[in-house]
């Protein structure tokens, strides 16, 4: 278990997914946490699980995507527990699958204002906050098609990549100023986003995956976690997939999926 020694963690898009997973993993660990979503019952629901557990948590009701609900919450942490260690940047959305001549410039636009704008005023205002602590750590949580082509999911995955390149030139601008900034890559995990859909599309995903399943959400917390505790230390600017082996194979899981909205 890595101990947080009851520092502050902020993660964003903790009201559901991966992010109430890792909400929860930093909870369990000891950190105080600021819950940060864009609907007010999805993030009291995770403050309700972390006190229940006999956790410390607060709910904040913010839009990543604009900066002065970035600014806010950020403060909020500082305001109610005196600093801010960690964050978790997670919130995340993805356009309906598509050819990329077929996509709308809308589309694109709506990801990369989630994804990538949100990762970069999340993290100018934490890298502020934890440059008065002295330091901290920041993992954003990016996406398998951060590092691989994304079929049907271009303006998706060029956003991805984008909050790749934000959190390594953040790595290096801070590393000596005891700021790390990583990031998890997931693959196929068993959020309801996934698993949502049809067994005809869930299938040839599994099978396209080494380990012939997807993975739970508190697989990604672990690593996340992880990352923002002393137990990875000598570890910035990385990048972390955990996703079943699924780097290591030539197979494309969207490739092996017929997508019936496609065409």
């Amino acid at each position: 278990m890595a101990k947080l020694k009851d520092g502050v963690a902020l993660v964003t898009g903790g009201g559901q997914g991966m992010g109430h997973g890792i909400a929860l993993r930093f909870a369990r660990d000891g950190a105080k946490v600021v819950v940060v979503g864009r609907t007010q019952s999805k993030i009291d629901r995770t403050v309700a699980e972390i006190q229940a557990a006999g956790g410390t948590a607060l709910a904040c009701l913010a839009d990543v995507s604009v900066e002065e609900d970035t600014r806010r919450m950020v403060e909020t942490a500082v305001s109610t527990y005196g600093r801010l260690d960690f964050a978790a940047n997670v919130a995340g959305v993805a356009h309906m699958p598509n050819y990329m001549h077929k996509l709308t410039l809308q589309e694109y636009e709506d990801d990369f204002a989630v994804n990538a704008r949100g990762v970069f005023l999340s993290m100018k205002y934490q890298i502020q906050a934890m440059l008065e602590n002295g330091g901290g750590s920041i993992v954003n949580v990016t996406s398998g098609s951060a590092i691989n082509g994304f079929a049907f999911f271009s303006a998706y995955s060029a956003a991805k990549h984008a909050a790749v390149g934000l959190t390594r030139a953040a790595a290096l601008e801070y590393a000596d100023k005891g700021i790390r900034v990583n990031s998890v890559a997931p693959g196929a995990i068993a959020t309801p986003m996934l698993t949502n859909n049809d067994e005809s599309v869930l299938s040839p995903m599994r099978e396209a995956i080494a380990m012939k399943r997807f993975g739970r959400e508190e697989e990604i917390a672990a690593a996340t976690v992880w990352l923002c505790s002393d137990e990875s230390s000598y570890v910035t600017g990385s990048v972390l997939p955990v996703e079943g082996g699924f780097t290591a194979s030539c197979i494309s899981i969207v490739s092996a999926v017929s997508y019936p909205s496609v065409g």
